[in-house]
């Protein structure tokens, strides 16, 4: 930031003061206009309350004093009739009691119970349904044990139809006075919030309610969960005051909900009800701010124009710093992009010599591989001897460098193998030790109980390697880097994984990471190394590995206080199956004809003589093309194709494969890949792969499952 002149600083200054003073006077007048809104809001609220209360209650008592004259028709229609002449009569009663309720939308139905509970007539159905008892509802134990008088029930659910409904129902006499049972009138809860819901004007913060004189609510805008749904007492009673007077003004009260804001109540004359409309402050308050805000809108180019013309001259002045600032930024960032590409060009270069070096090596192991194991079946005196064992020791090991030299390109297909950690960790602590030098001392320990996972080995130990080589940097005069191993607690594991996890934590007392970087650690290329001592990609590896696994990984750290990085990895199913194919004795006679196809003609001499060994007749094409031909000539058939999926000329493994798939449907394939980023389309494709090198005795099994699951009609 360059300094400025005295009479610079003096400018500024004043042109703040001016900004500051144009902006007083119209946040004065928007502070009263803010006031003035609030009142008026409230006002608005009381009127829309109060007129909602009086408006619902003239609909309920014209709905329930209709209701009451189509009870007293009824009762006339019955007359002094027995249960007896009643059920004699049932079809001419059933077509009046639905002329009676015919246009009638708050009607769910008329029923006319006897003094048993049990049903005599209902415009609903004909016949009525005996077997419906109602002698357990409130309603009928009411009008039974203490008179005449009107009854409305709670909210219920009609037995036939599910439909939630409640009943206005009187007593019916017999002729000496008795208890005949009752009339009652069913209504739709529905129809209530229908029309509640129209009287809104659909506005949800504007609540009206049926409510019986208990508190037990009977309708309601907005619809009420049904009764079986609600999660409590609260839901479906409540507790009003009804409006004493007439006018039942709109008062600051709790609410039915539990909140507080404007109410008004209106009882229904000659029924134990009322109806309530209430509206909360914070849908009052939305409405002031509502309006607020349109004053704001309106004052807002009022304030900024008056602080715009004043604070114009600083304003270009922060632009011209800012336009700056910007300029430098886009210099950076145009940096940090080329420098991004460099290292992936880099390491595209690299990807490349590793793969092409990886497939070659394979190739010399694959040789190697099938030549020991033809002069262990030529020569039985020698399996077993120390000069074979380590030969065959020299491959495995051959093969798990190439493995981790294309995990580090990105190069190799995620190949996962059960592991267990109690064994696995002791032996990936020997191959850190000397990495990271006498200074740094490493232990490790892992649960007893720690279970399986199922990780591809080679990434799994480069990703350790990684993590060890970064404890390494930040630990230049020496330290302590530990590994513990173990099963994770629920509440420790992420929300971006599920079920068992294993928990694998790297600890060092190194420098420590600021907050700033450690968002960032885990992105491609982001080092906070000085240039030329990191590549930006080691703990990169480390969260693409896990995530590959169906895990993730977590890092926590602070500056002088260490670093640990927390891999999260799936426990291993108990059922699930080994993802490594196991190995059937190669000494069980394969006899069948194969196909090879393998453009390396040492590799293809090796694998002709190991399949021979094993029974096979075998025919080697040197490439896809010239296999394809072979399988043309119809005189000869084959009982699998074995090929490499590499190849020169136009068709590759994979495309001949797919070919042999399309015109031999029932002929077995088999791939081989010493290096290939066709091996996942193979895999997707549903074809057998086996990597290069690949022990005879795992050759023969992966023969035996090909041949195994070809069609019957092969």
């Amino acid at each position: 930031m360059p300094q400025f002149s005295q009479s610079r600083v003096e400018t500024l200054k004043w042109l703040k003061a001016v900004v500051i003073g144009s902006a007083v006077l119209p946040l004065l007048v928007f502070f009263g206009g803010v006031y003035y809104l609030r009142g008026q809001a409230n006002s608005n609220a009381a009127s829309l309350i109060e007129r909602a209360a009086r408006v619902s209650e003239e609909h309920a008592l014209k709905v329930f004093e209709t209701n009451g004259a189509i009870l007293s028709r009824v009762s006339d229609l019955l007359g002094d009739d027995s249960n007896e002449k009643l059920r004699e009569r049932e079809a001419v009663l059933h077509a009046h009691l639905r002329r009676m309720t015919k246009g009638l939308p708050q009607m769910q139905g008329v029923f006319v119970i006897d003094s048993t509970g049990r049903m005599l007539a209902t415009d609903r159905r004909f016949p009525a349904p005996r077997d419906i008892d109602f002698s357990d509802r409130p309603s009928f134990s009411h009008h039974r044990d203490d008179g005449p008088q009107p009854y409305i029930s709670e909210l219920l659910t009609s037995r036939t139809t599910g439909e939630p409904f409640f009943d206005m129902s009187v007593r019916r006499a017999r002729a000496d006075g008795g208890f005949g049972g009752t009339l009652s009138a069913s209504l739709l809860p529905s129809y209530f919030a229908e029309f509640y819901r129209e009287l809104s004007g659909n506005d949800p913060h504007l609540k009206i309610a049926l409510v019986r004189a208990d508190g037990a609510v009977l309708a309601r805008w907005p619809v009420l969960p049904k009764p079986a749904d609600a999660p409590g007492a609260s839901a479906s009673r409540v507790r009003i005051e009804p409006g004493a007077d007439a006018v039942a003004r709109a008062v600051r009260a709790q609410l039915p909900d539990g909140q507080h804001g404007l109410l008004a109540s209106r009882s229904l004359d000659g029924f134990p009800m009322y109806v309530a409309a209430w509206m909360d402050n914070e849908a009052i308050q939305a409405t002031w701010l509502k309006q607020s805000a349109l004053l704001t809108v309106l004052m807002v180019p009022v304030t900024v124009g008056l602080v715009f013309s004043a604070g114009i001259a600083l304003s270009k002045t922060r632009r011209s710093l800012e336009a700056a600032e910007e300029l430098r930024a886009e210099v950076r960032q145009r940096q940090q992009v080329e420098e991004t590409l460099r290292q992936a060009q880099k390491l595209e270069a690299m990807g490349r010599l590793t793969g092409g070096v990886a497939h070659d090596f394979n190739n010399l192991l694959m040789i190697v591989s099938n030549n020991l194991f033809l002069v262990a079946r030529q020569n039985p005196h020698l399996q077993g001897s120390r000069a074979l064992t380590a030969m065959e020791r020299a491959v495995a090991s051959g093969a798990k460098l190439t493995r981790q030299l294309l995990s580090f390109s990105r190069r190799q297909p995620f190949r996962p193998e059960s592991i267990r950690l109690q064994e696995t960790l002791p032996q990936v602590l020997d191959l850190i030790r000397p990495a990271v030098g006498s200074s740094i001392a490493v232990t490790g320990q892992t649960a007893p109980n720690t279970a399986t996972i199922e990780v591809d080995t080679a990434e799994f130990e480069l990703a350790l390697l990684n993590l060890a080589i970064n404890a390494k940097d930040a630990m230049p005069g020496g330290g302590k880097l530990n590994i513990d191993a173990g099963n994770a607690l629920p509440a420790e594991v992420p929300s971006d994984v599920s079920g068992a996890i294993v928990r694998v934590t790297v600890s060092d007392g190194g420098q420590g990471i600021d907050a700033e970087h450690l968002t960032r650690v885990f992105e491609p290329f982001f080092t906070t190394k000085p240039p030329g001592h990191g590549t930006g990609l080691g703990l990169s590896q480390v969260y693409g590995f896990c995530q590959r696994a169906g895990g993730t990984a977590r890092i926590e750290s602070r500056v002088g206080m260490g670093t640990q990085v927390h891999l999260y990895l799936p426990a291993r199913s108990q059922t699930a199956p080994a993802a490594d194919v196991a190995a059937a004795p190669a000494s069980e006679r394969l006899e069948l004809r194969v196909l090879l196809a393998e453009d390396n003609a040492d590799v293809a001499g090796a694998t002709v003589a190991v399949l021979e060994m094993m029974g096979c007749q075998v025919r080697h094409a040197g490439s896809g093309d010239q296999a394809k031909q072979f399988l043309e000539v119809r005189e000869e058939r084959y009982d699998l194709l074995l090929s490499d999926i590499v190849m020169p000329g136009d068709m590759d493994g994979l495309a001949l494969a797919r070919h042999v798939r399309a015109a031999f449907p029932d002929l077995p394939v088999v791939l081989m890949s010493g290096y290939s980023e066709s091996a996942a389309d193979a895999a997707k494709f549903g074809l057998d792969v086996v990597p290069k090198p690949c022990a005879p005795e795992v050759l023969a099994s992966v023969i035996r499952k090909a041949i195994a699951g070809r069609p019957a009609s092969s």
